[in-house]
């Protein structure tokens, strides 16, 4: 059976029920999830591949979402809305009235031009530059903006456009800076936009520029349509006329140049007037238009069609396909590694196993490590294994064999190596070296234990940019909170306040790859 490619639709509704979701974390009913999840495991896990773990998950999350959206269904009767559907619905109804509003207008601005009562010929010139010039100059803009946005290093470009960076920037920081109010309900927006295009890109904002490039389609089919329409049901004269009193063989050349994309099959006289021909459309008041022959003037009207063609209505479905091909080749290069695709995977996966029994369980402590960096594994599933960062006052307190135990029971990373850290004045270039190096395959991610009564300041999340400096952007990070430390264990349940104040800094980061969990469940 052929694989089903996602749609934006799709990752709306994904990332709406990853959020429904989230708010059942928060309360502390994780337990509720695990057994949703895993039903629905057992019901769909024959059916998605064992061999490419990129496509597996893919699948998995795919066929969960289905199971979702069917239980959403069931629940009202069929009549579920959910954001993915709305969106959809709206882009489809946008789309074909963008295009007949953008059709209707083509055509009832081109026909009132073309407006001809038999005593002054229709501009040639003016026709070119209110149909043609004019969106050849939108399109330069937007080819210009799309392509400084690829740019990777500052481009020695024109002033302008480094004042509207430089503009652009500013206001950029101004919004940061309200986002990174305490308690701003702005800073949780922006951040959950703000991850979505990093995890998304512009997947969803090329719908968008698709509806613009549709309405431009319209538009143009619009005016082909009307000079059609007045050529044949009318009689309709062309001509050309300038103060400047160019000659008509610079006119021709003129021409000419503008006809090389079709001049190859249409030559002169068929697909652009030639010589003769516009030497005898030219208009001079004074003559009027007795001297002019009819077939000159009316030899314009194939080149204005094949203008609008080839520099209005091609370019545009050019880019109107181009955008359709770039958005099914990012929807088929998402790996859904997200911190919170990995957290649905994970639940779906891992059998329940309820961790009271081990927390109420006092621990021992144990004896201060003579080394900061300890092996504990050597050979882990590649992208499970994980580096363990344990604050330096907790390292000594800190069983690594327990922890690992309630770690697996709450993410599918397998702590391989430990380090201890001075959090958050760690700036010295020897720790972060060792970082890197102790990141080296097999490990792929990293994993912060931090105690949750401790306020999320900015040095810590300063600690935080500065790891994902060297760890890259798509390297998950993972923070697990716990709670005051008590006579027998560091392994203490997490204020459910202080979670709050965690989760909600965390999401204000924007960054898709950094997650926040409790490591004891309520």
């Amino acid at each position: 059976m052929k694989k089903r490619m996602w749609m934006p639709a799709d990752l709306l509704d994904l990332e709406f029920f990853i959020r429904q979701d989230q708010k059942i974390i928060d309360r502390g009913e994780e337990e509720t999830l695990e057994r949703r999840e895993r039903g629905i495991y057992h019901t769909i896990k024959e059916a998605c591949p064992q061999d490419d773990e990129t496509v597996r998950r893919s699948c998995l999350l795919r066929r969960w979402l289905a199971a979702r959206r069917a239980a959403v269904d069931e629940k009202n009767n069929g009549k579920g809305i959910l954001p993915g559907r709305l969106f959809s619905e709206l882009i489809t109804i946008c789309s074909w009235t963008f295009f007949l509003i953008s059709f209707i207008s083509g055509w009832g601005m081109a026909l009132s031009y073309l407006n001809y009562a038999g005593r002054t010929p229709v501009n040639v010139a003016t026709f070119l530059a209110l149909f043609v010039g004019s969106q050849l100059l939108v399109l330069t803009i937007l080819l210009f903006f799309i392509a400084a946005g690829r740019l990777r290093t500052r481009p020695s470009l024109p002033l302008t456009y480094d004042l509207v960076r430089r503009g652009i920037f500013f206001l950029a920081a101004g919004i940061n800076r309200m986002a990174r109010e305490p308690g701003s309900s702005f800073a949780l927006l922006s951040g959950i936009m703000q991850g979505l295009g990093t995890l998304y890109g512009p997947i969803f904002l090329l719908p968008f520029f698709l509806l613009v490039q549709l309405a431009a389609v319209g538009f143009n089919l619009g005016v082909e349509t009307a000079i059609l329409l007045k050529v044949v049901g009318t009689d309709v004269a062309f001509g050309w006329q300038s103060t400047l009193q160019p000659g008509a063989e610079a006119v021709f050349h003129l021409v000419k140049l503008i006809a090389l994309p079709w001049s190859w099959i249409l030559p002169a006289g068929i697909g652009y007037p030639d010589l003769a021909q516009i030497q005898g459309s030219r208009l001079i008041l004074k003559e009027g238009l007795y001297r002019l022959s009819t077939s000159d003037l009316v030899s314009w009207w194939p080149f204005l069609c094949l203008c609008v063609l080839f520099y209005g209505l091609l370019p545009r479905l050019f880019l109107y396909v181009g955008g359709r091909i770039t958005c099914n080749r990012l929807l088929q290069r998402l790996r859904f590694d997200a911190a919170a695709h990995r957290q649905v995977l994970h639940r779906m996966l891992t059998p329940r196993l309820s961790t009271a029994a081990v927390v109420e369980q006092r621990e021992k402590k144990v004896q201060p490590q003579a080394v900061e960096q300890q092996e504990v594994s050597p050979s882990v599933a590649a992208g499970k294994a994980a580096l363990v960062l344990i604050p330096d006052e907790i390292f000594s307190d800190c069983p690594q064999q327990k922890f690992a135990d309630l770690l697996r029971q709450r993410s599918d990373a397998e702590p391989i190596r430990f380090l201890t850290f001075d959090a958050p004045d760690v700036d010295e270039t020897d720790f972060f070296a060792a970082i890197k190096q102790a990141m080296e395959p097999p490990v792929g991610s990293l994993i912060i234990l931090q105690e949750a009564w401790q306020p999320p300041i900015e040095e810590f999340f300063s600690f935080i940019d500065q790891l994902r400096n060297i760890l890259g952007k798509k390297t998950v990070i993972s923070i697990f909170l716990i709670g005051k430390p008590d006579a027998g264990t560091i392994f203490t349940r997490v204020n459910k306040q202080d979670y709050t104040i965690w989760q909600q800094k965390i999401l204000s980061r924007g960054d898709p790859y950094l997650q926040c969990l409790r490591l004891i469940n309520l």
